[in-house]
């Protein structure tokens, strides 16, 4: 019995030691809003996007860096008017370190882009992203992304027009932000999206797809 009793304290002294550690991230007064997408760097620093305006008390407009013990990475989009005007609710890194955004939004810093845009890893706009296509971004909201083995992006979502091309709710784009890959069209809302070298896209949501007898899921060869 005392086996036992001194092994459940230990139990729950570990328990406790994990808890304390976890509830170090991020200490201090925490985002004011929603936080609806996470990435996590090859360096550890974490990238949130959601829908708010502060982040432990200083100005963030909807999308912010943390450091790897959660404190705010101040060097990242530094002015509210760096970040984006509009709810965030999907982000991807790509190799190089850029960040791949996605939500419901019609600027980033100072460039006017529809739902999908991209930063550097220094925090500043990509103002080649998807540049002369003759429009910029989507119709409509962009749910879920990506980044391939290739380096191409996966952007699904609610809309029907990307870079002025017609994609309905799931499209493909070269690593440069350009269009390329597979035209596709699914009926409905792509929420969520995966990729392996074994299934290059997988797509769920709300749709039927076409040329498949399973709806609401997808997988693009």
């Amino acid at each position: 019995m005392k086996m036992f009793l001194s092994l459940l304290a230990a139990s729950i002294s570990f328990l406790h030691a994990q808890d304390v550690a976890s509830s170090a991230f991020g200490s201090g007064e925490g985002v004011n809003g929603e936080v609806n997408a996470v990435a996590v760097q090859p360096d550890g620093k974490v990238v949130i996007g959601g829908r708010f305006t502060s982040v432990n008390g200083i100005p963030r407009n909807n999308l912010a860096r943390l450091n790897a013990d959660g404190s705010l990475d101040r060097s990242f989009v530094d002015t509210p008017t760096l970040g984006v005007n509009g709810p965030v609710h999907a982000l991807a890194i790509q190799s190089d370190g850029a960040i791949v955004v996605g939500g419901l939004f019609t600027q980033a810093g100072e460039r006017e882009i529809m739902n999908l845009t991209r930063y550097a890893p220094d925090g500043s706009p990509d103002k080649a992203f998807g540049a002369g296509t003759g429009e910029a971004g989507t119709n409509d909201v962009v749910l879920a992304l990506a980044v391939r083995e290739d380096g191409s992006i996966l952007v699904g979502g609610n809309f029907n027009v990307v870079f002025g091309q017609p994609r309905r709710g799931l499209a493909i784009l070269n690593s440069d932000g350009s269009l390329g890959g597979k035209t596709t069209f699914l009926n409905g809302s792509v929420k969520a999206l995966a990729s392996t070298a074994e299934f290059p896209a997988v797509a769920g949501g709300l749709f039927p797809a076409e040329n498949q007898n399973a709806r609401n899921l997808f997988q693009l060869k």
